[in-house]
């Protein structure tokens, strides 16, 4: 059976109709359309392996209060080998392109990624790939350099860990 014509204008038409009346920024938005949001938490999905038999296991994650860690904190339960992630109480107060760039760094970790540079890495590509906005990325950075002095495992400094965060990414690409 042949395939009708539809009365519906194609994505292409439309765009071509708005650059020939000077709409720009609807051009713009339709183009953008069919990108998923990176910084809509619904639109990733956490899913990382048991760290004992490597099968996938979407982790454990909570809101715990205490204070011990700001943003979020990787844990194994020892036991069950299933991967944990507990948000502080410093995440919640993040907007939500923050939040979403921290969860998909704990999810690397979820995955077996120990690094924490490789980790931020990871989250930052998988952002990237998705659509990340060079003025999303300019706020992770903005976000990252406003923290100053950090642990070894982060490479001593705010500077330091986003720049080899950044480094590492391109090498993705």
């Amino acid at each position: 059976m042949a395939k009708r014509p539809s009365a519906e204008p194609s994505r292409a038409l439309r765009a071509l109709a708005c650059a020939a009346f000077g709409l720009a920024p609807a051009v713009a938005a339709l183009a953008d359309a069919g990108r998923p949001d990176v910084s809509n938490p619904d639109q990733f999905r956490c899913q990382g392996r048991n760290q004992f038999s490597g099968a996938p296991d979407g982790p454990i994650e909570r809101q715990d209060d205490s204070g011990y860690w700001p943003y979020a904190a990787f844990f194994v339960d020892p036991v069950a080998g299933t991967p944990t992630i507990v948000y502080g109480p410093g995440f919640r107060a993040l907007d939500p392109l923050m939040q979403v760039f921290i969860r998909r760094h704990e999810c690397q970790h979820a995955n077996g990624m120990r690094d924490e540079i490789a980790a931020n890495c990871a989250a930052l590509a998988q952002m990237r790939a998705q659509g990340l906005a060079p003025q999303q990325e300019a706020h992770l950075a903005r976000w990252h350099m406003a923290v100053g002095r950090l642990d070894p495992q982060y490479g001593g400094s705010a500077d330091v860990f986003w720049d080899r965060t950044v480094r590492c990414a391109a090498g993705l690409r």
